[in-house]
């Protein structure tokens, strides 16, 4: 039996919610997936164009997140051979490791038939991440909003038909997320936390009022972007071309170095040219691409046997 998993790249804290915001994107791995009963073989092959590697499933996120899935059921579940599309840039903060998660708890909940695995799902997904924001744009898809309690994960969709455009700037090189966090300081004043906790809700809820052009103050963190942009020196500048370009907001998505920016639909490519050439002139080379909310998250499908005729 074979099955399709589409799951989207997803933008995390939207500049002050950290770790509390996501936002599904219109960029989406595909993964085709081969159940196999009489095995309990696992194997991954991804695919970046033209070019084809098969992966170590010891040391891949989409084959653990396959197996945490049986670890906490009381049946086994099948072998699996994972083909993957990839589309995500990996290390740009736009939710490739949450992507590849998800899409293998996906796959296991199919096999195993689970009839509503989307708490579950959630749940797992989170915890294997460490922070709910990007896992849960990735499941339920639009704007998100989530946090760990404990074991518990409380996660609820906030927008899902915002008719915006999204602007990225995605800079060639990664950085890594132990990195990124590795730059924060493990205490914050108490006025920096009280400054996102306003930001995070105003944005939320100018976002579900479609008040977008009220996005740019909100948008303003002092929890972790100014402690990242140590990292990546250009950073302010791309956001200033973005909101001098027509930008409702720009924002570091998620970890970096990748730039988010909201957008009016019919300006979201020239601002996302905006970003690329502000950061290009600085030497901080990188594509713009014009994309936008994607209101549903993963999806999954049985595809038909392709039997003899």
């Amino acid at each position: 039996m074979k099955v399709q998993i589409e799951v989207p790249a997803t933008s995390a804290n939207l500049g002050p919610g950290f770790d509390a915001l996501g936002l599904a994107l219109d960029v989406c791995n595909r993964i085709e997936v081969e159940l196999d009963p009489e095995s309990d073989e696992v194997a991954v092959t991804a695919f970046t164009g033209d070019t084809s590697q098969a992966l170590d499933p010891r040391d891949n996120l989409l084959c653990a997140a396959y197996r945490r899935w049986g670890e906490t059921s009381e049946k086994p579940i099948p072998g699996a051979r994972f083909t993957v599309e990839t589309r995500i840039p990996v290390g740009r903060g736009l939710g490739a490791s949450a992507a590849a998660i998800v899409a293998g708890l996906s796959a296991a909940a199919f096999a195993e038939t689970e009839k509503l695995p989307r708490d579950r799902i959630l749940r797992l997904a989170s915890l294997m991440e460490g922070h709910a924001d990007n896992a849960v744009a990735a499941v339920l898809g639009g704007m998100t909003v989530a946090f760990i309690d404990g074991e518990d994960v409380h996660a609820m969709n906030a927008v899902n038909h915002a008719t915006l455009g999204i602007a990225l700037f995605i800079p060639d090189a990664p950085l890594l997320t132990a990195e990124a966090r590795a730059c924060m300081p493990k205490q914050v004043p108490v006025a920096d936390a009280v400054a996102n906790i306003g930001r995070a809700a105003y944005l939320t809820t100018a976002m579900i009022w479609g008040r977008w052009e009220l996005f740019g103050p909100a948008m303003r963190d002092r929890l972790h972007q100014p402690y990242r942009a140590t990292l990546l020196p250009t950073l302010e500048d791309v956001i200033a071309a973005a909101e001098a370009a027509g930008a409702y907001g720009a924002a570091l998505s998620g970890g970096g170095p990748a730039v988010i920016a909201f957008c009016p639909r019919e300006e979201t490519d020239p601002i996302a040219a905006a970003m690329e050439r502000c950061a290009v002139e600085r030497a901080w080379p990188g594509r713009g691409l014009a994309t936008s909310i994607r209101h549903l998250g993963v999806q999954v499908r049985k595809l038909p046997d392709q039997g003899l005729s």
